[in-house]
């Protein structure tokens, strides 16, 4: 049975082309060859048989892949759309310093690490409506897709978004967020929708254990990767 999308039935109806072309070249062959090329068909038949396999899952793949292009714009022109006090909301800077303060405690008693990361959102291109404060929106709704469910990302001041991840390394908060990062792409390439995003990322105990240390260092990595023109800063001992 095909899906009820019209778009995931594409792969479906072009594999079916392709098969179709590839009976009929097979009818060609027999009828140029004759009956006394039955060996000649059945190596042409194997040699197509294996070209027209890789072409049609090529074919599919490409198809699915332009179904997933096409959704993920349609995600983004939501999202342009929707009226604001439905854009997706994230906690408060309140919360993010008690989560952050009970995370460090649980790394103290048990040794528990966890990562933590900044994303700055400044600089979007505001072309088709979309603010400062849209594609703050967009990019926590992109975070929800990147982060796991034990993460929590809050609102800081300005443009900038903070994720707490528990029992993440600063290897592991880095894929995290390349992650977004990658995502956002995809997204600019399916809806055309440019955001500039930097991040900063640390870990507890490897970039220190306390509070204010490990958000000055994400930050300072943030701004560091920014003014060398890179997308992901870690944080080092030598932040101060």
């Amino acid at each position: 049975m095909g899906e009820p999308d019209g778009r995931l039935e594409r792969p479906g109806r072009i594999a079916i082309e392709v098969a179709e072309r590839h009976a009929s070249l097979l009818a060609t062959l027999r009828e140029e060859l004759g009956d006394a090329g039955g060996a000649r068909i059945a190596a042409a038949a194997q040699r197509l048989a294996e070209d027209f396999g890789e072409v049609t899952a090529t074919a599919v793949e490409a198809a699915r892949e332009t179904a997933r292009q096409e959704s993920r714009a349609g995600a983004v022109a939501d999202l342009v759309r929707a009226p604001r006090e439905e854009l997706p909301s994230l906690y408060r800077p309140g919360h993010m310093r008690r989560r952050l303060d009970q995370l460090i405690e649980t790394n103290r008693r048990y040794g528990h690490p966890f990562g933590l990361a900044v994303f700055d959102t400044s600089g979007p291109d505001t072309k088709d409506g979309v603010d400062a404060e849209m594609a703050l929106a967009i990019v926590s709704a992109a975070l929800r897709d990147s982060i796991r469910i034990v993460d929590e990302a809050f609102r800081l001041e300005e443009q900038a978004i903070c994720v707490l991840a528990p029992n993440l390394r600063t290897v592991e908060g880095m894929q995290m967020a390349e992650r977004l990062l990658g995502l956002l792409d995809e997204l600019e390439r399916a809806g055309g929708l440019r955001i500039a995003v930097t991040a900063g990322v640390v870990a507890c105990p490897d970039h220190g254990t306390d509070a204010d240390q490990l958000l000055h260092k994400a930050d300072a990595a943030m701004w560091r990767a920014r003014a060398v023109g890179q997308p992901v800063g870690v944080g080092g001992l030598q932040d101060r």
